[in-house]
């Protein structure tokens, strides 16, 4: 025996049967928030998706001054700042000050200062106490509590501050937050009454360059200037050369300085031509014009031989080191291009240039190919390291003919950069910083390949999967995909039934075509998937929900998002200062209000999806009509952590319309802008689960036959809420309820998906069917500090009214807010998972639950039908195998189960039947982390139908470690005695305890217990440019004996080799899906080379001629269990239905 005949709360799918060119701030703190949102600070799993290398990998930057005549103007600006006078105000002398993320420089009363004493980055220290003032940096702070560096805190006012590169260094510099520091004086002259003073553009520009560089770290910076002589148009006046090659800002601050200084401005302006050199120095190819440059019109100035090949000078030395390395060009134009022509022919004739470009540069007059030029340096691969590595340009305007200049801005816009205008000299070191905050996000520690997550759905009767893709960034949005694949002959194919995976990889195969894309994959998220399939911007059914709820049992259709309704105020969206209504909703629909591509045209699609992180999509079968059934007629209902649910059509991709909770409008604003983000953010992140009722059992949605699609979703990391909404027509979905902290004491945010089941409650008032919904607390998300602690939140388990959500009952512990029905001392720790949900007797209504906490502990809860909410359910602490009980935890135990145990009723011949509880600890909030020792269970509940009172459960001795057989040792050749109360793997036999451990559900199919482990790859192993991945297993195991149950390597002889199988995909695998493909659906029909044809190495299929496929990710297992007709679902038994 296995799973229990009849288990409440599908994993993700119920189905109930029955009968019935933008300004730069004028103010310098413009510049400062620019440089304070670097490299993020995950406090998550998404901490994997970072590159692994001690430092980030530095971005190079490299500046083209303008030094033409032109820049000899004077203009009145303020005057800079002076280290060496002491300037009157309210800072004082012995605090700093700082700053993290957006906005100006703090003021003198601000919350955000240290004492100066504690600041031990030397860095810093000569930055505050030197020209600049101010210092932009990784910082972290010594926390003694957790005994790590970590993030700056104002209450640690004596614990030490250091940086990425000081002397007390011991921390992952990749991963801080970027602060930046202000002196007291620095501040102190920022705040008072500016003096007014007459100076050049060019020493303005030679002000703000050597301020940057004397205040930032974490970049490579290099310096271009024209050539010139005194304004002469002959041959030497063409071009620029570079005078300062790329190299680390913290060691060449005084050559950057004193080399920018050095520039004298006269001569024309051959904007073009200079870019041209800069594409050459980029690439490593010969050095062209700067052989020949002069900076007067007698004095030779060629390029700087730092820039050239030592054995090859007449070549350039190109400053691209890494893949993953970062390129920008700044163009700083205090002039139009003059007599700027002599380069046109060498920039069509650069290598793919017809093919990345055009046949020829599509301006006129002087300058015209400037912005061609531009689009080749981002189109282009500009070195032969793997991969491409390309060269983002941003434009800056300084002077009267330049503000609003058309040409900059088109430069810009193909360049890939952003186009800046400035009048003085705070205007344009805020651009300036700007550009190098860019260069700052853009250098984070993310990886970039794009990543394909572990979900894969199937609708009921056909073989179609549906595979959400995303790429990891350094900013608030992160864009994702949804692709349809097919299942076939055990692999996974595309639209032409090709295979659509990349053996070695794991990942989608570049050239694949998904079912709803009209070219091959390409490598890019945003090629193919349900991306291509938005409608325009106009045709876009955007829906929310502002009132409250509706009455209970009902709902209502959903509103639209729509600038008409005056309920979407200012202060609801986030919008103001620069962003209006009407732009933001024209956005969120898909169009380019904000002229992203600088074209001019803000009506034009820009279509865009979020990523789908955590959250698997749900698929609904509605089945055609009674006429013509289709079992292909469905919809894909995919939540984002940009806030969207979309409704897509399952056969076209086509979106129907998508829902924005209203609790999740006011994140639109920040998407729309867009801006780097310390740490990650998430809106529609949790699991969808689906209520189908199907009256008459025909598998076709008909209303008027009384059939209901309910969905109900929850947040996780993106708040605490959760929804439901009635899409029994899927052209009209209705609002019924959304809970939150007011309706659920205690809720943790929402991670826990509901159990749809059916219990009758003693004196509630419950909807017709007694249909509820069943789920834990949720998360603490003071988790993702690695100081274990009880939680102030998500200790809690919950029962609702599926129809009108009335809270009808719940458990929690003694903290918090609310009186739960059923206190329990001993639940002091977040319930993450699923309430794993069963109906012991067949009678349609639910008798038992299991949970599982982030302090190790296993819950176990009767349920009395009828009774009271007082008396309703009894339960207590099964098995305590972690460290939530221990007066001193020590790290080693700090086991948690984010995931619920998949229950599965087992029985030995002649023996008594035991629920057989499966789980494996590990720390999802940080998978990089070894401190723990983690282990994978298999615990018996040895009375599998007997209903225990509270008495007995507050009596009940529960389960720890040395009650289990330790099988590690003895893993081929194991003895569980019938008697036992279940075995424990230690997950050490890869290497020792080097941070294994399990981030997934198990699953239990025919006597076999199969689970993914998670290994974090060892530091010494990693690339710098690759995110901190590691290595996945699969894990088969007998649920009887702890033996493992499958020849994974054919040997026909079960050894250590056995125990796990290794996985391709190097992120965190997720749960292993059991699929039953359907042998007479065999859509794609022909196609796919027989090289393409998978093996599977099995070819167990059921009773049914259904072949047996165990999915993981994008992975099929070359072996997998036949299920043996069991089917994970709820069937629900409606008065005088005797169908099951």
């Amino acid at each position: 025996m296995h799973t229990p005949a009849a288990q409440a709360g599908s994993r993700r799918h119920s189905s109930i049967t029955g009968r019935g060119c933008q300004r730069a701030s004028l103010l310098l703190g413009g510049f400062l928030a620019a440089l304070t949102s670097g490299s993020p600070v995950l406090a998550d799993d998404s901490e994997i998706f970072v590159r692994t290398g001690d430092d980030p990998v530095q971005p190079n930057l490299l500046v083209i001054v303008d030094t033409s005549g032109s820049m000899n103007e004077l203009v009145t600006t303020r005057a800079p700042y002076d280290s060496r006078h002491t300037y009157a105000g309210a800072c004082g002398s012995a605090m700093l000050y700082f700053r993290t993320g957006a906005g100006t420089p703090p003021g003198c009363d601000a919350a955000a200062q240290l004492p100066i004493a504690i600041n031990r980055c030397r860095a810093a220290t000569d930055a505050l106490a030197g020209p600049a003032g101010f210092w932009t940096g990784r910082l972290a702070q010594w926390n003694a509590h957790e005994g790590r560096w970590g993030s700056i805190h104002t209450a640690e006012s004596e614990a030490p501050l250091e940086c990425e590169r000081g002397a007390l260094q011991q921390f992952d510099a990749s991963r801080l937050d970027v602060h930046t520091l202000y002196s007291a004086n620095w501040l102190n002259w920022y705040h008072s009454a500016p003096d007014v003073i007459a100076t050049t553009r060019l020493a303005i520009v030679q002000n703000a360059i050597a301020s940057i560089a004397r205040s930032v770290e974490g970049v490579r910076i290099g310096l271009m200037r024209f050539s010139n002589t005194a304004g002469s148009a002959g041959d030497r006046a063409e071009g620029g050369m570079v005078t300062h090659a790329i190299a680390d800002l913290a060691a060449t601050r005084d050559q950057v300085v004193e080399g920018i200084h050095s520039y004298t401005a006269q001569g024309l302006a051959p904007f073009s031509e200079t870019l041209y050199e800069a594409g050459q120095y980029l690439a490593g190819r010969p050095v062209d014009y700067g052989l020949r440059a002069t900076a007067d019109g007698s004095t030779p100035l060629p390029s700087a031989l730092a820039a050239r090949q030592p054995e090859a000078p007449a070549l350039y030395h190109s400053p691209i080191t890494h893949p993953c390395q970062r390129s920008y060009v700044v163009l700083l134009a205090g002039s139009e291009p003059s007599e700027d022509n002599g380069a046109d022919s060498r920039i069509a004739n650069l290598p793919q240039f017809p093919t990345l470009v055009g046949p020829d540069c599509d301006g006129s007059g002087p300058g015209r190919c400037l912005d061609d030029m531009a689009d080749y340096l981002h189109e282009a691969d500009l070195s032969d390291l793997p991969g491409r590595q390309n060269a983002v340009t941003y434009t800056i305007g300084f002077g009267p003919g330049t503000e609003g200049s058309l040409p900059l801005a088109r430069t810009a816009a193909r360049g890939g950069g952003r186009a800046f205008s400035a009048r003085d000299a705070t205007g344009l070191t805020a651009a300036l910083a700007d550009v190098v905050g860019d260069a700052l996000r853009a250098a984070s520690a993310f990886a970039t390949p794009a990543v394909t997550l572990d979900a894969f759905n199937r609708t009921e009767h056909v073989n179609e999967l549906y595979v959400p893709v995303f790429q990891p960034g350094t900013t608030l949005h992160w864009a994702g995909n949804l692709r349809k694949y097919f299942l076939r002959g055990g692999r996974i194919v595309d639209q032409y039934g090709a295979e659509a995976i990349d053996r070695a990889t794991g990942r989608i195969r570049e050239g694949s075509r998904d079912d709803w894309a009209d070219g091959p994959d390409v490598g890019r998220v945003d090629a193919g998937g349900a991306l291509d399939r938005l409608p325009a911007p106009g045709e876009r059914r955007l829906l929310t929900w502002l009132g409250a709820n509706p009455p209970p049992g009902s709902a209502a259709l959903l509103e639209p998002f729509a600038t008409t309704d005056a309920r979407f105020t200012d202060a609801l969206l986030g919008t103001g200062a620069g962003l209006t209504r009407e732009q933001l909703v024209a956005w969120a629909h898909g169009r380019d209000a904000g002229d992203r591509d600088g074209d001019g045209d803000t009506l034009e699609a820009l279509p865009f999806m979020g990523d789908a992180l955590h959250a698997h999509p749900a698929v609904v079968t509605y089945g055609g009509s009674a006429s013509a059934p289709d079992a292909r007629d469905a919809v894909i209902f995919a939540p984002t952590n940009d806030g969207y649910l979309h409704a897509l059509d399952a056969r076209s991709g086509r979106e129907l319309w998508a829902f924005l909770p209203r609790e999740l409008l006011h994140r639109l604003a920040g998407l729309y802008h867009n801006p780097a983000v310390a740490a990650r953010t998430y809106g529609l992140d949790g699991d969808l689960r689906v209520l189908k009722f199907d009256a008459n059992q025909d598998g076709i949605v008909a209303a008027a036959q009384g059939d209901r699609v309910w969905l109900f979703f929850g947040m996780r990391r993106g708040g605490h809420h959760y929804y439901a909404l009635d899409v029994t027509d899927r052209d009209r979905p209705q609002f019924k309820w959304s809970l939150g902290p007011g309706e659920l004491p205690g809720i943790g945010e929402s991670w826990s998906p509901p159990a749809i089941t059916r219990v009758r409650v003693g004196g509630a008032v419950q909807n017709g069917e007694h249909l509820v919904l069943i789920f834990g607390g949720g998360y603490d998300s003071s988790h993702e500090n690695p100081a274990y602690a009880t939680d102030r939140s998500g200790h809690r388990v919950y029962m609702v009214d599926a129809s009108s959500g009335v809270l009808l009952w719940y458990a929690g512990g003694p903290a918090g807010t609310g009186a739960p029905d059923l206190p329990l001392s001993r639940m002091t720790h977040s319930i993450p998972g699923r309430t794993n949900v069963i109906d012991l007797d067949g009678d349609g209504f639910a008798d038992r639950m299991y949970a599982a906490d982030l302090g190790g502990r296993v819950w176990r809860f009767d349920i009395h039908n009828g009774h009271e909410r007082d008396t309703l359910v009894t339960g207590g602490v099964l098995a305590q195998l972690g460290a939530g009980d221990d007066p001193v935890p020590d790290i080693r135990r700090h086991r948690r189960f984010y995931y619920a145990p998949d229950v599965a009723l087992m029985q030995r011949r002649g023996a008594e039947p035991y629920f057989n509880l499966a789980i494996g600890s590990g720390y999802r909030g940080h998978p990089l982390h070894t401190g723990t020792r983690d282990r994978f269970y298999s615990i018996r509940d040895s009375s599998p139908f007997t209903r225990l009172d509270q008495a007995s459960y507050d009596a009940l001795a529960p389960i720890r470690e040395s009650d289990l057989v330790d099988v590690t040792d003895s893993i081929t050749t194991a003895s569980v005695p019938a008697n036992a109360r279940g075995w424990r793997l230690e997950l050490r036999l890869n290497g020792g305890w080097i941070g294994e451990k399990v981030l997934a559900e198990a699953l239990t199919v025919n006597g076999v217990v199969l689970f993914p482990t998670y290994q974090p790859m060892p530091p010494t192993a990693r690339d710098p440019c690759l995110p901190a991945s590691g290595v996945n297993r699969v894990y088969a195991l007998s649920v009887d004996t702890g033996r493992p149950a499958i020849d994974f390597d054919d040997d026909r002889t079960i050894t250590l080799l056995d125990v796990s199988t290794r996985l391709t995909q190097t992120g965190i695998a997720g749960e292993i899906g059991l699929a039953l493909e359907n042998p007479t659906d065999q859509r794609p029909g022909a196609g796919g080379r027989p090289d393409e044809r998978a093996d599977t190495g099995t070819d167990e299929r059921d009773t049914l001629g259904r072949r047996a496929v165990c999915l993981v990710g994008v992975e099929v297992l070359r072996k997998c269990v036949l299920p043996g007709g069991v089917v994970r679902t709820f069937w629900l038994r409606t008065s005088g239905d005797d169908t099951g």
